[in-house]
């Protein structure tokens, strides 16, 4: 999760005037010789878009044969006291200033509030940007449960052990490193290195995974938000089962989950047909939200156990008390707001009660949980709209207020 500059933005591309890029994208590529695919990509494109699902080939990640129905009962309450928290008093308003794509509220199986923006409906697709590396922690549970794998904190070198052969310290990274951004891998985006863009755009995703990741310190010290991480994880997933990772996301999670319409998964191209595994889940919200019910019931869709709830529990623990864990500045505003990343998912303790926690995504694409108001917000959109605090801190106040009185308008 970043709300800093774009890594686009950072290369200076968005200075260039929009229509200027566009007459670009009709001059062939051939004419950049110097550049390389991931350049000419980026010079195009510019920053990441929620429409980058119709840009990059993708593979199909299949829903099952039933879905989870919901239940539906507009609840006045819920929208009051979202108005409240973020101080507004017009929600459709609120909606269409921030390029709001939907949001969604469910309470236990009623949704109680969904609104969509302008030309998006139930049926829209929205992208997940890295509310990815949650279902990528998802599956790393399953593969536990299913034998692919021992334990998180396996050796990456296990399943990848080319990477030792470059070098020898690979070996003390893990899984679990992988899933809290606490490999010691370098990721920089400037002087010669530009791993945010790279990660994004590069053609040959493994390659690039197996290649360029540097050891920058040991394992586990400090937590940096670090795309190579989720590549490396990709690989891990593909190598232990034996399948491509969206083969395998829907085998376990999203054929499990009750979901109405089939997901796709963002590949590198067509050469490499890896999956973007730092982001490029694309599916519509309410799909999205069926996921978020399922971590909030403990891994539990319709009586039936898909992940397994010990190792929910286990990738929401805190892993530092170190003040000094967090090195780059989401990680300190994050413990600002006195949350902490744990294996994929960011959570915010309450005292007394299970903690909420939460999915973020570029754009503020957030998948909110609060498994003690029996609550899940969905938000996806365009843009973020608004400092993406003020929508946690609105989704946790709004959750509080529903702990403290969960009889009110409520419907099961």
């Amino acid at each position: 999760m970043k709300t800093k500059i774009s890594r686009t933005e950072m290369n200076g591309f968005s200075r260039i005037p929009a229509a200027f890029c566009i007459c670009m994208c009709c001059i062939p590529l051939y004419l950049f010789p110097s550049c390389t695919t991931t350049q000419q990509r980026a010079f195009i494109r510019r920053d990441a878009n929620v429409r980058d699902y119709a840009y990059f080939p993708s593979r199909v990640i299949q829903r099952g044969s039933s879905v989870h129905h919901f239940q539906s009962a507009e609840n006045p309450e819920i929208e009051a006291a979202l108005l409240k928290e973020l101080g507004q008093n017009d929600l459709k308003k609120i909606i269409k200033k921030t390029k709001t794509q939907a949001l969604i509220v469910v309470r236990g199986n009623t949704i109680e509030l969904e609104e969509y923006g302008k030309n998006y409906s139930r049926n829209s697709t929205v992208t997940s940007f890295s509310i990815a590396k949650s279902f990528n922690s998802a599956m790393v549970g399953c593969m536990i449960a299913g034998g692919y794998i021992k334990s998180a904190d396996d050796p990456v070198t296990d399943y990848v052990p080319e990477l030792a052969q470059r070098d020898e310290r690979f070996r003390k990274i893990t899984i679990r490193h992988l899933m809290a951004m606490s490999s010691g891998i370098v990721y920089k985006e400037k002087g010669q290195r530009a791993d945010d863009t790279e990660t994004y755009y590069n053609p040959d995703l493994r390659n690039l995974a197996l290649t360029n990741t540097q050891i920058q310190e040991a394992p586990g010290l400090h937590f940096l938000y670090n795309n190579y991480n989720p590549l490396l994880l990709g690989l891990v997933i593909e190598r232990a089962t034996n399948q491509s990772v969206s083969s395998y996301m829907s085998r376990t999670i999203w054929s499990e989950t009750g979901t109405e319409s089939d997901a796709t998964w963002s590949l590198d191209s067509n050469e490499d047909n890896f999956e973007k595994m730092e982001s490029g889940i694309n599916a519509t919200a309410i799909d999205f939200t069926r996921f978020a019910c399922l971590y909030r019931d403990h891994g539990m869709m319709d009586e039936k156990p898909v992940v397994d709830g010990r190792w929910i529990d286990s990738s929401l623990e805190k892993i530092s008390d170190d003040p000094d864990y967090y090195s780059d500045s989401w990680g300190k505003k994050l413990c600002s707001h006195c949350g902490y990343y744990a294996l994929g998912w960011y959570v915010l303790p309450r005292n007394g009660t299970p903690s909420d926690f939460f999915a973020f995504g570029n754009k503020g694409q957030i998948l909110y949980i609060s498994p003690a108001a029996d609550m899940v917000i969905a938000r996806f959109g365009e843009q973020y709209g608004m400092d993406p605090w003020k929508y946690l801190t609105a989704f946790y106040g709004v959750c509080t207020h529903e702990i403290h009185s969960p009889a009110q308008g409520k419907v099961n």
